[in-house]
């Protein structure tokens, strides 16, 4: 009995609060910080699916005509969590251009898709403090046959 009362009459505790406070601060800092990293994966998963959309496309086109730069729009106005991205092809194009395609690639022909985007990690205000570039990449081979 003698020894709960000496624990109920210590300053001791005063110290203990704000030690508490500071772990939580720092709780709270961390999970921000797990927050915005999923964040930053779910990005990186809507990459992949616009790459492997766009390679698709690619694949049954034959090349890069309207309708990909159309798909690729589309599939980035859905992207939440990134801002400028871009997509490039390397290939070996089809010469001469067949009416319709901006590029053509023939049959058999593999080609390289990467889309690219910016995203930042930035705790519960998006202070944006670390900028992180997340890369997507496909591969394919031409369906089609130009004549």
């Amino acid at each position: 009995m003698c020894h709960i009362k000496r624990i109920l009459k210590s300053d001791r505790g005063e110290a203990n609060y704000i030690s508490t406070v500071v772990y939580i601060f720092i709780a709270v800092i961390v999970l921000a910080f797990i927050l915005n990293l999923f964040s930053i994966i779910s990005t990186k998963q809507q990459l992949d699916h616009c790459a492997d959309q766009m390679v698709k496309q690619i694949q049954l086109a034959g090349g890069i005509n309207s309708d990909t730069e159309d798909l690729f729009q589309y599939l980035c106005g859905e992207i939440k969590g990134a801002t400028n991205i871009t997509y490039s092809i390397n290939a070996d194009y089809y010469s001469p251009r067949p009416s319709g395609m901006e590029k053509a690639i023939q049959l058999g022909t593999p080609f390289y898709l990467t889309v690219t985007g910016r995203a930042s990690l930035g705790g519960f205000w998006n202070l944006n403090l670390v900028k992180i570039t997340v890369v997507a990449k496909g591969a394919g081979v031409s369906e089609r046959y130009w004549k």
